[in-house]
């Protein structure tokens, strides 16, 4: 059983311990007295406080107190339901708003069983209380028992550190990124807010494609020890194939979404070689997206077994032009496959953690092997024209709507007529205040295409079958003439 003291009690008790020692010392022999020195001493000693108190500074000899900042961060997501006495704000590119304790307030934290008080002072360097100098010592306290000692070292500071970090990733302001010349700074990229709304709830793909992302992004951001232990680089490539308007950039806005990344949205044209490509790469962050859309026109990744290697010289200098001397000089950037291989899965493709690659593409066919292989481009995505479970998520997004009268027909016909969601979404999206026209117009544009799809099939048919009747003819000795 507890036994609890207040500081009035526990002052009463040693008065009258000290009255009782002076008035036994004067009748007890010496060895008596030093048998009472001791159990006095270990009284005292057991009643003194047994905690432990450490201090983090903003500064540490100068230097900026990474620690500092992860508690500041911490106990701002704590303190509001106990401090008294809290200061607002709202920092820049963050969502929310951060509080903070004021001067010499104080706040308990609970981590297994170990109480941890905590407060925050300032020694003032200036006579003026209200000068708040730059050179005034900030820092937090925490006081603890002394038996938890090893249990603050090793578990709670390494724990504060990295719920600051999540507290930090969850309230930072995302951005969208594109690569540009490098300005006064040295900035390679430049950047917006990024606020697209797309997310796997809306965008029109099937539902098992959904799923099979969705778990595959989950498996990734979960697996860094994983990756350590096989010794890969903690990043995935994605390559999102299919005609246009079936949802490529909607689907990277929901990956960017879901896992809450910045995007970085690279223009390969717009890089002038290698080196600066990777340059590009090592100032993105963790937990980013790297984008290169259509990358079979940024640059010359094709196949190249299919290409020819006697190509001519008059088709080199198609992509050179005359400086004044009369000699060629070249256009464009001198990115290579070699140099986008290295981005991908170089040397320096490891340095930062948690990233995914993302190319898309019209034209999956037209690109080197050597770029597809897994390791590189790891998962290939095929978003291919609209179907039926697409339509229903999209009558459901632009109308509304769950059932309609149309919805059978709208089926039959999405299984012999290739049509995009882009081409659906744009009827919806002009009819959206009345659902009956707006499934009508949805019918009638897949009747008429299925129209023309068959009148394409005929006069191909129609083509084809001359082609045989004309064969048979000069099989037959039909159709020559002899000449004289």
């Amino acid at each position: 059983m507890e036994i609890l003291l207040d500081w009035k009690s526990i002052g009463s008790l040693l008065a009258t311990l000290m009255f009782i020692r002076t008035a036994l010392r004067d009748f007890l022999p010496p060895e008596a007295n030093l048998v009472l020195q001791r159990f006095f001493k270990t009284i005292l000693t057991y009643l003194q406080p047994k905690t432990i108190s450490m201090s983090i500074e903003e500064y540490d000899d100068s230097y900026s107190n990474d620690l500092y900042d992860s508690v500041r961060t911490y106990l701002g997501s704590k303190c509001f339901s106990s401090a008294k006495d809290l200061k607002v704000s709202k920092p820049k590119n963050s969502k929310e708003f951060a509080f903070t304790m004021n001067t010499d307030q104080a706040f308990e934290d609970v981590f297994k069983g170990c109480r941890i008080n905590w407060s925050f002072h300032i020694e003032k360097k200036s006579s003026d209380e209200y000068s708040g100098s730059d050179d005034d010592k900030k820092y937090f306290k925490l006081c603890f028992h002394n038996d938890y000692k090893e249990l603050i070292r090793s578990e709670y500071l390494p724990h504060v550190v990295k719920e600051a970090e999540v507290i930090k990733f969850k309230n930072r302001e995302r951005n969208l990124f594109t690569n540009r010349s490098v300005d006064d700074h040295g900035r390679l990229w430049s950047s917006v807010p990024f606020n697209h709304p797309s997310t796997f709830g809306t965008i029109a793909i099937s539902p098992v494609l959904k799923a099979e992302i969705k778990s595959d992004l989950e498996k990734f951001v979960s697996r860094k020890d994983y990756y350590t232990r096989v010794g890969r680089a903690w990043k995935r490539g994605y390559l999102l194939y299919g005609p246009p308007g079936t949802g490529k950039t909607s689907l990277i806005a929901s990956i960017a979404n879901f896992l809450e990344f910045d995007i970085y949205d690279l223009e390969l044209s717009s890089v002038s070689d290698n080196s600066q490509l990777r340059k590009l790469l090592i100032s993105t962050t963790n937990k980013s997206v790297i984008v290169v859309e259509d990358i079979d026109c940024s640059v010359d990744l094709s196949d190249r077994k299919k290409k020819d290697m006697n190509t001519d010289d008059d088709e080199l200098k198609l992509n050179l032009k005359k400086d004044k001397k009369g000699s060629y000089l070249s256009m464009g950037n001198s990115v290579s496959l070699s140099g986008v291989l290295n981005f991908i899965d170089g040397l320096w493709s490891s340095c930062g953690g948690e990233r995914l690659i993302i190319f898309t593409t019209n034209h999956k066919e037209k690109l080197d092997a050597a770029l597809l292989r897994p390791g590189r481009m790891d998962k290939h995505i095929n978003l291919s024209f609209c179907d039926y479970y697409s339509f229903r998520i999209l009558a459901r997004n632009y109308l509304l709507v769950e059932e309609h009268e149309t919805m059978k027909e709208v089926e039959e016909l999405l299984r012999v007529v290739k049509v995009t969601p882009a081409d659906v979404a744009e009827i919806l999206m002009s009819c959206d205040e009345d659902i009956d026209m707006g499934m009508r117009n949805v019918v009638q544009e897949m009747k008429k295409r299925l129209v023309v799809t068959k009148e394409k099939k005929e006069t191909v048919q129609n083509f084809e079958d001359e082609d045989v009747i004309q064969e048979e003819k000069l099989e037959n000795g039909e159709g020559i003439v002899e000449m004289d």
